[in-house]
């Protein structure tokens, strides 16, 4: 009975071992997007272009607040004093005034927003392409993205998050130089 054990054991074995061996064969790895589009130059440079571009529609905004304010302030010092056809004309003027206003932020920021949206997707594609290059370099199996609700454990030495940076920083700088 044990010389039967022991041989279906080794016939299991020697069945499985092929299966084994392949699944320790398995490359993979995670990558931080977020982080790459954060660390990396391309993204260092759109965020800072991103947030001119928002620090000028504030500072255009911002005048327009004011002007907003000025008018508001002298509706509220003339009061009594005007009389109430002009006070109404001066009101009526105060709410278009603000209505633009509104209506001014509002467009603004759907236009933003747009504007991060598509400029995120672009660097995304950008940073997919890459990390299938390394991928396909590599031969790797499986790259993950680093996500909590996907990724729940990895060790940090299959991360190739760094590596993702560097090859997209001289991705980038090539196209730069090439222009």
């Amino acid at each position: 009975m044990k010389k039967i054990l022991l041989a279906s054991v080794l016939v299991l074995t020697f069945m499985l071992t092929p299966y084994l061996v392949t699944a320790q064969q398995a490359n993979i790895a995670y990558v931080d997007i977020g982080k790459v589009i954060m660390e990396s130059e391309k993204g260092k440079q759109a965020k800072k272009t991103m947030d001119e571009e928002i620090n000028k529609i504030r500072k255009d905004l911002s005048s327009k607040q004011e002007e907003l304010q000025k008018l508001k302030d002298s509706l509220d010092k003339q009061g009594a004093a005007v009389k109430p056809e002009k006070r109404e004309e001066q009101q009526k003027l105060y709410n278009k005034k603000l209505k633009d206003y509104q209506n001014l932020e509002n467009e603004y920021q759907g236009d933003m927003q747009q504007k991060i949206a598509e400029f995120e997707q672009n660097l995304v594609n950008e940073v997919m392409d890459v990390i299938k290059k390394i991928g396909d370099r590599e031969k790797y199996t499986i790259i993950l993205q680093k996500h909590p609700a996907i990724l729940l454990y990895a060790a940090p030495g299959i991360d190739i998050t760094n590596k993702v940076i560097d090859e997209y920083n001289k991705i980038t700088k090539d196209k730069a130089t090439k222009k």
